[in-house]
């Protein structure tokens, strides 16, 4: 049975979103304790490499059986964090090691804080798969899966200044590219960079709100080229549409690298700009 100390699940922002695209359900004791321990985990209360608390110190402060602790255990050591060692006890194993990828490892990022260089890795991740993605979905996307596309955008047209419901659309719209690639490993992988479209909801500053409504003229953008089937200009489109989140200064990084990318960029901002000052058609 559980001890009376049990931890008492506390609500957080990421809920609605673990429920869609984690691997763990936040129910029940086994779940309260993968997640609470994870989130101490990621965000460093355990030092990297270093030996966790004494198995019952542990279990006698989350007040959970032996059995659901260590079935917790388990399912952290499946995601990397942890190697359990029968006689040395449970090790927080180092940051490489961990299954970065793994829905419930992001969302804990996101709870804890995430670090500049954790946003920054998931941007450049973003940035390998979203183009890739918007390319092949202009090619090989079906009639009904591109109107998938388009409705989920004209829902963000609708939303802003609702971030949740903003974030719903901004997340179909990019799961509905995924789709249409007719590649289900590479249309999976949309539950790890999700988590990046929920965090600017969670923040919704206005520079967030702000930044969804700019954003806008460049999804029409990508949607455009996807609509002509125009691979390579569906690709350049999602480029653009990631940069220009960047602030500037990262963005000139970005850019510097690949004249062709700055470029591509400069065209786009100028279309943007146009739209932006005479209401893009779709937008309405």
């Amino acid at each position: 049975m559980e001890g009376s100390c049990a931890l008492v699940p506390t609500a957080s922002p990421f809920d609605d979103f673990v429920s869609r695209h984690g691997g763990t359900p936040r129910r029940g004791m086994f779940g309260v304790v993968v997640h609470e321990l994870g989130r101490r985990i990621v965000g460093g209360e355990f030092g990297p490499c270093g030996p966790l608390p004494r198995e019952d110190d542990l279990i006698a402060e989350v007040g959970v059986s032996r059995t659901t602790f260590r079935e917790a255990m388990k399912c952290l050591a499946a995601k990397g964090l942890v190697e359990i060692r029968t006689k040395t006890g449970t090790r927080v194993r180092d940051r490489t090691q961990w299954r970065h990828t793994d829905p419930d490892v992001m969302v804990w990022h996101y709870e804890t804080g995430p670090s500049r260089a954790f946003l920054e890795q998931l941007a450049d991740l973003r940035r390998v798969l979203e183009p890739a993605a918007a390319a092949r979905a202009a090619q090989r996307g079906s009639k009904a899966e591109i109107a998938r596309i388009a409705a989920a955008y004209k829902l963000m047209c609708t939303s802003i200044g609702k971030p949740d419901r903003h974030a719903e659309a901004d997340c179909a719209f990019h799961t509905a590219i995924f789709a249409a690639t007719h590649n289900v490993i590479l249309a999976r992988l949309i539950d790890t960079i999700a988590i990046g479209i929920f965090g600017n909801a969670v923040k919704a500053t206005k520079a967030v709100i702000e930044g969804q409504r700019r954003s806008l003229a460049y999804h029409a953008d990508v949607l455009a080229a996807i609509e002509a089937r125009d691979e390579t200009g569906a690709a350049e489109a999602a480029v653009r549409l990631l940069d220009s989140w960047h602030p500037e200064p990262e963005r000139a990084r970005l850019t510097q690298r690949d004249p062709g990318i700055a470029r591509g960029v400069a065209d786009g901002n100028r279309r943007a700009a146009v739209r932006e000052t005479k209401s893009h058609p779709r937008g309405r």
